[in-house]
């Protein structure tokens, strides 16, 4: 198969998290809901995951297509591509060396397996189709990210 021909998988499908029925592979059945990680600062200055589940109506997207499910619109002014070589931030997973999100983004994972440490020891796998919001800006203390085998590509949305 040629790369023209080949195709990724669908971004906005369901995230994979540990210890949900998405990280044993099960796709929901109902598109009026969509369940994405958070990853937040505590008020101890500690990160934290939580699973956020958004509520979708059905909307008259673009008629004359049938409708679709909409909600949280969240506001946007960039969206950019990130490269990250394969086995990146092991080392600061050995070392504990956490660092804050720039700023308040979602991840999407489009290539590569990542991984997400937060400061309270949970690790989230996260393959690709996977959306993730991070919220940990600093001061809070932060989280790691690491990169599987292969080369990983995200698409940030600030």
């Amino acid at each position: 198969m040629s790369w023209k021909t080949k195709t990724l998988p669908v971004v906005f499908g369901l995230i994979v998290v540990s210890g949900s029925a998405a990280s044993r592979g099960e796709d929901s059945r109902d598109p009026s809901h969509f369940t994405y990680a958070r990853l937040y600062c505590a008020p101890d200055g500690n990160t934290r995951f939580q699973d956020m589940t958004a509520e979708l109506r059905k909307t008259e997207f673009a008629p004359p297509a049938p409708p679709i499910h909409i909600g949280s619109d969240f506001a946007a002014s960039r969206a950019f591509f990130g490269g990250f070589e394969a086995g990146w931030g092991a080392r600061d997973l050995e070392n504990r060396l956490n660092h804050p999100t720039p700023a308040t983004q979602f991840g999407i994972v489009l290539q590569g397996v990542f991984s997400i440490t937060t400061t309270d020891g949970e690790t989230r796998r996260l393959p690709p189709g996977s959306v993730f919001r991070l919220e940990d800006t600093s001061p809070c203390k932060g989280h790691i990210t690491v990169v599987g085998d292969q080369p990983g590509f995200l698409m940030f949305v600030r």
